[in-house]
């Protein structure tokens, strides 16, 4: 054979057979890029997401579609699926790899799966990458090996306790599957995908233990490449989204606000409102009573996290407000129109609502949130426990968490909070409200109440000779308002099964924190109606209490309402004397005030009224 003949057999081979075979993809590609954020919004004419967002995917076939039939993964069927949001064609048939960022911040068992599968499923997926509980799975099903499968149980959530970069990639030899960076497994496996001709994607959520969540809430992203990554290329994508979520940000490469915007701290004649965005932004806040909106703010400097007060406004009204973000780069963000009403005045009706320990579940949050907006209170009082630990470092509490699920109903009712040990630190709370100095601990007025709003975080400040107390005893000695109510996040008194004493196994609980032997006598004294509080998982309400024994005319009554979305607790196996309702579950409180009569409700996560006190004077 003569050397041009020889040249052109190769250049033949060269071109023609990788074109037949689809065995190596002529370029390296992402197929498919996905952003998954649940996009909270409220009902009817409240319904508008403030803001710009990243629209998760959607099947192709919205009309008409059929899903076949189901993955049974870990013996539990789907809550949720996704299915048909890629063109099949565009699915790659040999070398690939798949990757699931994951948020779980819960207790109970849950999990998601993405794969590749035929929609009748008379075959294994042609590959599948899911994680379920504590144990993480990668599985291809090619013509020469077959099904192959990895699966790995994880020792700890992973980074930053409770991200999970799931890698599973193909690279025709082997299958590999990577958490966090880290090489888990690998194992032999060759040929071509198995793809069958009714092939779909599909992303699967199996979250029948916790009723409320939804895919969003545990995937953030997911991406389908037509190669496999290098393990370097995996930790260079970790890197990224690493950044991202240290930063706060929930969607990538788009102009949003990544908290608010959210009321707080309302009274007769001024709100504050606050932002944040994902860069430094300029801002026009307009505002008024009626459209269009006459009044406007503008915040000139370029900040992330911005707050205003709007001053001189009037009593007990109604307002719209709006805030225009503009980015450095002249990119602009509209909140839309929002709404926000003042304080009443001083001798009119009034209610508020209560939630607290709202912590690692904005699914639980939102729904509470949804409820509580459909009561029209004119204010929320959080107990604390904002976040699970949104310290210093853990910033994306706040964010991904707290302002996701709370900012559809906080950007309409102000929210008046304490800092519970969630935020102990006090470093992202102080800077995410305006409130009276020194913030930790402050008072207001409302109606005909007062409210002593404490940090009951510091000890020794609680105790006789402390700062908080010092300064709780001078307020409530020259408030004249008619009920007087103190909130705060630590327990005075509690039927608590195991924080005060493990009760199950035989030790005598203490029925509440001791850093409140000196407070309690004090409110005692000083004629508090009652206390407020979180931290404990569960509702109780108490009898009237004063010198440790119920007393129905003089009494204090405790209400502790920790169920805005921590992990739930549990009651001593005995009934406590000073107790007069328990109730475990999720919940949030409504109280309305008008003269001499209080009106308290306590309601469950389905609507139904599970608690009702009426107080007169």
């Amino acid at each position: 054979m003569n050397a041009s003949i020889q040249f052109s057999l190769i250049l033949f081979l060269l071109i023609i057979i990788p074109g037949l075979s689809g065995a190596q993809p002529s370029e390296k590609q992402i197929i498919g890029d996905w952003i998954f954020h649940p996009n909270y919004t409220l009902y009817r004419n409240a319904e508008n997401y403030p803001g710009n967002k990243i629209v998760p995917p959607k099947s192709r076939f919205q009309r008409f579609k059929t899903l076949g039939e189901p993955i049974i993964f870990y013996e539990q069927k789907p809550t949720e699926r996704l299915t048909d949001f890629l063109t099949p064609s565009k699915l790659p048939a040999s070398t690939f790899t798949i990757e699931l960022w994951l948020l779980n911040h819960v207790s109970l068992p849950i999990g998601t799966m993405i794969s590749a599968r035929g929609k009748q499923l008379v075959n294994a997926p042609s590959w599948l990458l899911g994680y379920y509980g504590n144990e993480v799975v990668f599985q291809t099903n090619t013509r020469h090996s077959g099904s192959q499968m990895i699966t790995h149980q994880l020792k700890k959530r992973g980074w930053k306790k409770y991200w999970g970069h799931l890698v599973g990639s193909y690279d025709g030899d082997s299958l590999k599957l990577y958490l966090n960076g880290a090489l888990l497994g690998t194992t032999p496996s060759q040929g071509e995908l198995l793809l069958p001709d009714d092939v779909q994607i599909e992303l699967s959520s199996y979250l029948s233990q916790e009723p409320y969540m939804k895919t969003s809430n545990l995937v953030k992203a997911a991406r389908l490449y037509n190669y496999a990554l290098s393990e370097n290329e995996i930790l260079q994508r970790l890197e990224i989204l690493q950044e991202k979520v240290e930063a706060g940000h929930l969607f990538q490469d788009t102009f949003h606000f990544n908290a608010g915007p959210y009321l707080h701290y309302a009274t007769q004649n001024s709100i504050n409102i606050l932002w944040e965005t994902d860069r430094l932004a300029t801002a026009t806040i307009k505002y008024g009573t009626t459209w269009p909106l006459k009044e406007e703010v503008k915040l000139n400097k370029p900040a992330y996290i911005q707050e205003v007060t709007l001053n001189n406004l009037q009593a007990g009204t109604p307002y719209y407000y709006q805030v225009i973000a503009t980015s450095t780069d002249g990119s602009e963000m509209d909140s839309g129109i929002l709404t926000f009403g003042t304080a009443v005045q001083d001798s009119a009706a009034f209610s508020f609502c209560i939630i607290g320990d709202t912590e690692s579940r904005p699914h639980i949050n939102h729904r509470l949130g949804e409820m509580i907006w459909e009561e029209r209170p004119n204010f929320l009082m959080h107990l604390g426990d904002i976040t699970d630990g949104g310290m210093e470092n853990h910033k994306f509490e706040w964010n991904y968490e707290y302002f996701t699920g709370i900012t559809a109903a906080a950007s309409r009712i102000p929210v008046f909070p304490v800092p519970g040990n969630g935020e102990s630190d006090l470093y992202w709370y102080q800077r995410y409200h305006r409130l009276p100095a020194p913030e930790a601990y402050y008072s207001f007025k409302y109606g005909n109440a007062e409210f002593f709003m404490l940090n009951s975080n510091n000890n020794q400040s609680l105790q006789k000779g402390g700062a908080q107390y010092k300064w709780l005893k001078s307020q409530l000695a020259a408030s004249t308002a008619k009920w007087k109510i103190v909130a705060h996040h630590h327990c005075p008194v509690s039927s608590d099964e195991n924080d005060y004493g493990d009760t199950w196994k035989g030790k005598i609980s203490d029925q509440g924190d001791l850093k409140f032997d000196d407070l309690k006598p004090l409110y005692e004294s000083t004629d508090v109606d009652i206390v407020f509080y979180g931290h404990v998982h569960a509702y109780e309400r108490s009898w009237p209490i004063k010198d440790g024994q119920v007393d129905q005319k003089n009494g204090v009554i405790y209400i502790q309402s920790g169920g805005g979305g921590g992990n739930l607790e549990d009651f001593t196996p005995t009934h406590s004397w000073f107790s007069t309702k328990t109730q475990r579950g999720n919940h949030y409180c409504k109280v309305d005030v008008h003269s001499g009569t209080l009106s308290f409700k306590m309601y469950d996560i389905d609507g139904k009224m599970k608690d009702f006190l009426e107080l007169k004077k």
